[in-house]
């Protein structure tokens, strides 16, 4: 079988497979649709990417045009897998539109979904939680469906919704089929097929774990704890892709991580799965639509994130899984484009687990070294050079532009120091170091005062200083921590020079901008002025 009209017979199902530009079906789309044309309960091993939802949605769907059955429920482990299955089926049933279907998941109203299901659909794809809802609502009324599909059973696990997944599969009374898809077959989806399915087909489908060539695969080593965020802003800053998205293992890991790289002025989206569901539809949908952005996600909720130009994937933290290993990086370098995978290690134990990944997917995964500021230098002059070549290779000189090079020369100015003021101006200034924190010596009784400007008008920790020990002429070592904000900047110096800075520093600007100083809000201006 090489075509799917081996496969599949209805003529309105081919037309749509064909507009979406299937043209050969995948390993488990060749070996599960025959079987679930039969009504043969299924167990099926494969992994995200291989094609399933069209291995189990075609067949129903043509056996809902024929009249085989009648209703379908799909389950699965969140709602962004839901809106995904959801979508790709709707594309096959462009043109059989009576088929109608709808999702019900958790975070948004009941009672529209209720409205949709009253209107009669043929398909469900819900969460667990959700659809027990409906179940206790009357708005589902399980005894009616014909087909029952646990996608990602083994997430549905991972996640606690056994016993829902239980509850659902035990409320279905008449014949029906089942059909479960697990990545992995644990124990406990051993114990859920032996006892919901009845004569089932089992079949697997080994993943090819080598990686797509077109991938670079690198990882950097943090020698330091608690420098993470800082590398990850070095490496945004050095590699400037265009779109990226950046996987935490944990909720909270998510938060931090964007919180410090929106801290540093570099822009960042979050996404986990405690994030209200409108906020992610919102985030998602930007993302997509976006032509540079940077995504800080959790697994479980960049499920239902499918982008093909996306350049950069960043490992902030390794997962347990290499089978997940593959799948995040597997986001980058599609459709032929060139991708690049960035994991940061830390510790013993994850250098073990790097190597274990490595020997999983036989991939090399190069270890390089932390860019440093002039190496950011060198890289953001290249690339003005490339954009700069390009211009002058395809543009020409533009008549308006002659004009103003005209009067300039006219007025007494060279070429070189106009060029040289126009790539200032493109650069908006020096560049700023990858980092927005400056470590230095703890000052002895420290006083934190904000300084009103921030990362926004391209300073860095080393303005700040250099303009103190210049104004306020106090000593280098007087200096402690400077932590650069968005609009603002934080220097903690010591107590007997905080009045100083106060008094002295509002006369004067850092490159050429004017700003305050003034005692950041835990200080108390009773201490340092009695």
């Amino acid at each position: 079988m090489n075509k799917f009209n081996e496969l599949i017979k209805n003529t309105k199902l081919l037309r749509a497979i064909e507009d979406i530009g299937y043209d050969k079906p995948t390993e488990i789309q060749e070996r599960a649709i025959p079987f679930v044309l039969e009504g043969r309960d299924l167990i099926a091993k494969s992994n995200t990417g291989t094609g399933k939802t069209a291995s189990f949605g075609l067949p129903l769907l043509e056996k809902i045009c024929e009249g085989e059955i009648n209703q379908v429920l799909i389950v699965c482990p969140t709602r962004e897998l839901v809106m995904q299955v959801e979508d790709e089926i709707r594309k096959y049933t462009k043109y059989t539109e009576f088929i109608k279907i709808t999702s019900v998941f958790g975070g948004t109203p009941i009672d529209r979904q209720i409205r949709a299901i009253k209107k009669g659909v043929k398909i469900i794809v819900g969460t667990p939680g959700r659809i027990l809802d409906h179940v206790k609502r009357k708005t589902i009324k399980l005894k009616d469906y014909d087909c029952v599909v646990l996608d990602e059973a083994d997430e549905m696990l991972n996640m606690g919704f056994r016993d829902d997944i239980e509850l659902i599969l035990s409320k279905i009374e008449k014949e029906h089929q089942t059909i479960l898809f697990s990545a992995t077959m644990p124990k406990p989806i051993r114990d859920i097929a032996k006892t919901y399915l009845k004569n089932q087909v089992e079949i697997e489908v080994k993943a090819q774990y080598k990686t797509v060539e077109t991938i670079d695969q690198v990882y950097y080593e943090i020698k330091r704890q608690g420098k993470k965020a800082e590398a990850v802003q070095q490496l945004l800053t050095y590699y400037s892709p265009n779109l990226s998205i950046i996987f935490c293992n944990m909720k909270s890991s998510v938060d931090d991580l964007v919180d410090d790289l929106n801290k540093a002025g570099i822009k960042a989206m979050g996404l986990h799965g405690d994030i209200k569901q409108d906020k992610r539809t919102k985030i998602m949908a930007n993302f997509k639509k976006s032509k540079k952005a940077i995504l800080v996600a959790s697994d479980v909720a960049a499920r239902g994130i499918d982008v093909n130009n996306i350049d950069l994937v960043l490992n902030y933290d390794l997962p347990q899984d290499n089978e997940v290993y593959v799948h995040r990086i597997g986001r980058t370098g599609r459709a032929g484009k060139n991708g690049l995978a960035i994991t940061l290690v830390q510790g013993r134990k994850q250098n073990d687990r790097l190597r274990s990944v490595m020997k999983f997917t036989k991939a090399n995964i190069v270890k390089k070294e932390l860019p440093t500021l002039k190496d950011i230098q060198l890289k953001q002059q290249s690339q003005m050079m490339d954009q700069l070549t390009s211009l002058m290779d395809n543009q020409g000189i533009i008549p308006e532009h002659q004009k103003l090079m005209d009067d300039l020369l006219a007025q007494g100015y060279s070429y070189e120091t106009m060029v040289s003021s126009l790539l200032t101006m493109v650069q908006g200034g020096e560049v700023i170091p990858a980092t927005p924190m400056k470590k230095k010596r703890k000052v002895k009784d420290g006083v934190e005062l904000k300084f009103t400007i921030g990362s926004e008008k391209k300073i860095s920790p080393a303005d700040i200083e250099h303009a103190i020990l210049a104004d306020c002429k106090v000593k280098q070592n007087q200096i402690g921590m400077i932590d650069i904000r968005k609009r603002y900047s934080i220097v903690i110096v010591e107590k007997d020079i905080a009045k100083k800075i106060i008094n002295e520093m509002g006369k004067t600007k850092i490159n050429n901008h004017v700003f305050d100083v003034r005692l950041y809000k835990k200080e108390k201006k009773n201490d340092l002025y009695n």
